[in-house]
C-alpha cells in the first residue's frame, strides 16, 4: 500500500454528492472509488478470454436473427436504462455515505 496526494475540488465533490460534508468524508469516498475501480479491473482481467471465430460468428448470427425478429433494444432505451442504473448506484452510494 502507498500514500498518494490528490487534489479534489471540494465544491464540485459536494455538488456531486451533498453528503460529502467534510474532507474526511471526501477522503473515504475517494478511497472507496479507487478500491472499487481496482477490484473491478482485477475481476475483469481474471475472467477475460478471447472468443474463437466460431463463437464470434455465432454471436453475429444470433444478433442478426434477433434484429430480424424484432428482439433488440433501441439505443435511446439502452441509454435511459444506463442512466437509471447510474442514478440508482448514486442513491446507494449516498445512502452508504450518510450511514457512515
Amino acid at each position: 500500500m502507498c500514500t498518494v496526494t490528490i487534489n479534489i475540488n471540494e465544491a464540485q465533490a459536494r455538488r456531486f454528492n451533498p453528503s460529502l460534508k467534510d474532507m474526511e468524508a471526501i477522503s473515504r469516498w475517494a478511497q472507496r472509488v479507487i478500491d472499487d475501480y481496482i477490484a473491478s479491473r482485477q475481476h475483469t482481467k481474471e475472467e477475460l478470454k478471447p472468443y474463437t471465430m466460431e463463437e464470434l460468428n455465432a454471436r453475429i448470427d444470433k444478433a442478426e436473427r434477433d434484429s430480424a425478429e424484432g428482439r433488440y433494444r433501441d439505443f435511446d432505451d439502452f441509454m435511459r436504462e444506463l442512466e437509471e442504473k447510474f442514478a440508482e448506484e448514486d442513491r446507494k452510494e449516498l445512502a452508504m455515505m450518510e450511514a457512515v
